[in-house]
C-alpha cells in the first residue's frame, strides 16, 4: 500500500504547480470618478475585487476589501471608499474628502 501512495502525492503535488497563477499587480481600466466642488479620483479594481488602487489628490495607495452593509468597501486606515453602483465616496486623501461622487 506504501507503493501506491508515494507515486500519487508525487503527482498531486506535481498538478498543485500547474496551477494557473493571477499577476499582482494585474488591474483592470481606472475608473474616474467626478464629486461635487469640482474634485475627481481614478480607482482601478484589482485581483478579482479584493482590493483596489486609488489615486487622489496626488496620493495613490492600495485599500482592501472591507465589510460592508451595502455596496463595495475598501479601506486601510484612515482612507477608504466606498460605492455602490456608479455612485461613490472617498476619504482619507488629500483634498478629501470626496463626497457626491459618480462614476463617468
Amino acid at each position: 500500500m506504501r507503493r501506491v501512495l508515494l507515486p500519487l502525492s508525487v503527482l498531486t503535488l506535481t498538478l498543485a504547480g500547474c496551477a494557473a497563477v493571477v499577476p499582482m499587480d494585474a488591474t483592470d481600466t481606472p475608473i474616474f470618478y467626478r464629486c461635487k466642488a469640482g474634485k475627481t479620483f481614478t480607482a482601478a479594481y484589482a485581483l478579482r475585487g479584493k482590493q483596489v488602487v486609488v489615486t487622489a489628490g496626488g496620493a495613490t495607495k492600495v485599500l482592501k476589501l472591507a465589510r460592508s452593509g451595502s455596496g463595495a468597501r475598501y479601506a486601510d486606515g484612515a482612507a477608504e471608499i466606498w460605492s455602490k453602483g456608479p455612485d461613490a465616496m472617498l476619504h482619507g486623501f488629500p483634498g478629501g474628502p470626496y463626497d457626491d461622487c459618480r462614476s463617468q
